[in-house]
């Protein structure tokens, strides 16, 4: 009498290969998603800072990280001029659409975000007195812009920008009120359709700027307007470079 098996082993090849990549792919997800992303983003910032000569950046406690995202807190950029500028809190995301997008935190938020049609706009608020260190710079600003690219790298084409603010605190105990923005920017050309703000003393003016890219300092300007002390009108007309209002 023969003995006969009530089963069969069969070694399959696909089988054995199946389940070992399923098993790398389980361990690479796990490694994925248990990886210590604020140390990666860390060491992305100390890269960063280690690139920029004219800048020194600081940074505190990630709030959150991931692998196409965080939240930092308390991000300081000092530049070699001595120039502070404080980020309470930023955040960073890089997807589809946008491509990517940046969250300054200073109170109100203001977003940039970047998408695959070259363009990048701005849209929200930020709080003068938390995001620049300067005795009597002060207000809260709402911004609104959109910018378009030819290439990526490239200076930009076109855009518009509108600025608003209910006041204003500037350096030597001013206070400007009821401050508004209006201007374009087609190729090198940028032109302030419209600039006013109220009291103390009513402004209200126009300008223009021929844009140097290479050298942003040397581009041209000319700006007119009226501005108003009590009862009288007086009309103002300036022109020049931008090499003193830039050097920070």
């Amino acid at each position: 009498m023969r003995f006969i098996p009530s089963f069969s082993f069969r070694f399959s090849i696909k089988k054995a290969l199946a389940r070992f990549f399923l098993f790398i792919a389980g361990l690479l997800l796990g490694a994925f998603l248990f990886m210590p992303w604020e140390v990666l983003w860390s060491q992305a910032f100390k890269f960063a800072d280690s690139k920029i000569s004219k800048a020194n950046i600081q940074w505190g406690d990630f709030i959150s990280a991931g692998p196409l995202s965080f939240e930092v807190t308390n991000v300081h950029i000092t530049t070699d001029k001595g120039i502070v500028i404080t980020v309470p809190q930023l955040g960073f995301e890089v997807g589809f659409s946008p491509l990517v997008d940046v969250r300054v935190t200073t109170g109100p938020t203001l977003s940039a975000k970047l998408f695959q049609t070259k363009s990048l706009t701005l849209s929200g608020g930020i709080d003068l007195a938390r995001l620049v260190r300067m005795d009597g710079l002060g207000g809260k600003v709402r911004i609104t812009s959109d910018v378009g690219f030819p290439e990526w790298g490239k200076p930009p084409r076109t855009g518009s920008l509108v600025v608003r603010s209910d006041q204003v605190e500037i350096p030597g105990g001013l206070i400007a009120e009821d401050v508004n923005v209006n201007a374009v920017l087609s190729g090198n050309q940028f032109q302030l359709n419209s600039f006013s703000c109220g009291q103390p003393i009513p402004v209200e003016a126009k300008g223009s700027a021929t844009l140097n890219w290479n050298n942003l300092g040397e581009s041209s300007y000319q700006i007119s307007g009226s501005t108003t002390f009590g009862s009288t009108e007086r009309q103002f007309s300036k022109s020049g470079n931008l090499s003193k209002y830039l050097n920070f």
